[in-house]
């Protein structure tokens, strides 16, 4: 059964460029639509938990929303670069806890497949950080790739 709609998460590591590139010869195979988004987690989210309100507040949303356009603008590169014009492709970019950002576009979005990249985290540096990748094939509902 070919996809319709793959949903490919970028952080900007090499792992996430792989498999955009390995989501761009399934598109062109499937004739699949693409859908790249990049999840982070902006400044201002925090501002009011360590108690910045007032005059500082507005700094932390600026600072956000620069990030914000900063990281549209790489996505943007990026599928001008790896994603020919003959396929279909959208640019999402959210703030959030990025596994569950990921789960609700795939629900929300009608995506069928995601194809992710993942940094190999193990030991210490997995239970403290992690893995993203690996709460997505659990609970996203559909197929998931994984690429190193």
């Amino acid at each position: 059964m070919p996809f319709r709609k793959i949903l490919v998460p970028i952080d900007f590591s090499e792992s996430s460029v792989r498999a955009l590139r390995l989501a761009v010869a399934l598109a062109r195979h499937s004739g699949a639509e693409l859908g790249l988004v990049h999840v982070g987690i902006l400044p201002h989210i925090y501002s009011a938990e360590i108690g910045m309100s007032g005059a500082v507040g507005p700094l932390f949303t600026q600072a956000g929303e620069q990030l914000a356009r900063e990281q549209r603008h790489n996505l943007e590169k990026l599928a001008h670069e790896e994603i020919p014009d003959t396929l279909r492709h959208s640019i999402d970019v959210r703030e959030g806890y990025p596994p569950q950002e990921i789960i609700t576009l795939v629900a929300d979005g009608g995506f069928d497949h995601v194809v992710m990249g993942t940094h190999g985290r193990t030991g210490l540096k997995r239970f403290l950080l992690g893995s993203v990748a690996e709460r997505v094939v659990r609970e996203a509902g559909v197929a998931v790739t994984v690429v190193p």
